[in-house]
């Protein structure tokens, strides 16, 4: 494996110079630069980035924490995070958290223990323990919807009540009357927003004399199965049901139509994220979007900004939801 001194010897150049241009440290003419990159490239050198790390005091790696690698929530949003890394020469190491605060935590610890730059964190799994782990390190990171704390940090949230708002207001308009909603567990901030948003929907409709329940998932097809199962055991069945993400749709859509229930003839359902699946399903499902690929890129960039520049203003940026009207969702023929 060749090192600063072979490539400073086939460059004819000084090992300090080698350093130089590799690490940025000090100018170093065009054409000097022009020889130590070529010399690089003939001996193949593969720069060893912990090391450099200790040497200039940045790795150019970064760390994207999630909750779950096998929702489909997650690759449009991961892709826009490695698109804008890739942009500015940053590599991107990916933490899967599995809705797991321990393995959250420790998946922190390890981030921290390998001198990354920074950490997006965009896992409901991370409680105050965690931010306190990481506000300690000292390492430069990025929350995502972990709405208004008192902390200054930079961050993204998501306002649910656009989209849940149009969802309700779509679902009036065709004389639906009770309105279900399956939330995330009920311990994790993130479920908390979406129920209250929910709610707060609904009170605009007082004069419509709405009824409506909430029934708490775990953001999995499982979750979602087993809450659209207890929904059926009450005597009245709701109309419609939104749900909290879209995998928790994709469950209790499961769980209608194998107690006999047609969609959306029967019951009405919408998610809650647009992920891809959502178009191939039958019926194709009505959903509320977030744009997945352009938060990624966004929060990339805010947190290498935040890297480069301390002193810059705290950012503070909000996405609105949107509902995108698909097949399950149809007028409420049922009479009372």
């Amino acid at each position: 494996m060749a090192n600063f001194e072979d490539i400073a010897k086939l460059a004819k150049v000084s090992i300090a110079t080698v350093s130089h241009v590799l690490n940025q440290t000090r100018f170093v003419t065009p054409e000097t630069s022009k020889k130590v990159l070529d010399a690089m490239e003939k001996l193949k050198y593969r720069p060893n980035l912990y090391a450099r790390g200790l040497a200039t005091g940045k790795t150019n790696t970064v760390g994207l924490v999630i909750s779950d690698i096998k929702n489909p929530f997650y690759p449009e949003l991961v892709q826009g995070t490695e698109e804008a890394a890739l942009q500015n020469n940053y590599n991107v190491f990916l933490c899967n958290t599995d809705y797991d605060t321990k393995k959250g935590l420790n998946t922190i610890e390890a981030l921290i223990s390998r001198k990354i730059d920074g950490i997006i964190l965009a896992s409901s799994q991370i409680d105050d323990l965690i931010i306190r782990e990481i506000m300690d390190s000292g390492v430069t990171f990025v929350m995502v919807d972990w709405g208004n704390r008192n902390i200054k940090v930079d961050s993204i949230t998501f306002d649910y009540k656009v989209g849940i708002g149009e969802a309700i207001k779509y679902l009036v308009s065709l004389d639906h009357k009770i309105i279900y909603f399956i939330s995330g567990p009920k311990k994790h901030k993130t479920s908390l927003t979406r129920v209250n948003n929910f709610i707060e929907s609904l009170e605009k409709f007082k004069d419509k004399n709405l009824e409506y329940k909430i029934f708490e998932g775990d953001h999995k097809i499982e979750g979602g199965y087993e809450a659209a199962k207890k929904i059926l055991e009450h005597k009245v069945v709701p109309t419609a049901v939104i749900c909290s993400n879209d995998f928790t749709a994709i469950g209790a859509m499961q769980a209608f139509i194998d107690s006999g229930l047609r969609i959306p003839a029967d019951i009405s359902l919408i998610g809650l994220d647009n992920i891809k699946l959502t178009e191939i399903l039958k019926p194709h499902l009505t959903t509320i979007e977030l744009e997945r690929y352009k938060i990624g890129k966004t929060l990339m960039n805010i947190l290498l900004n935040r890297i480069n520049d301390k002193d810059l203003p705290i950012q503070k940026i909000v996405f609105k939801t949107r509902l995108i009207i698909r097949e399950s969702v149809s007028r409420n023929k049922r009479t009372f």
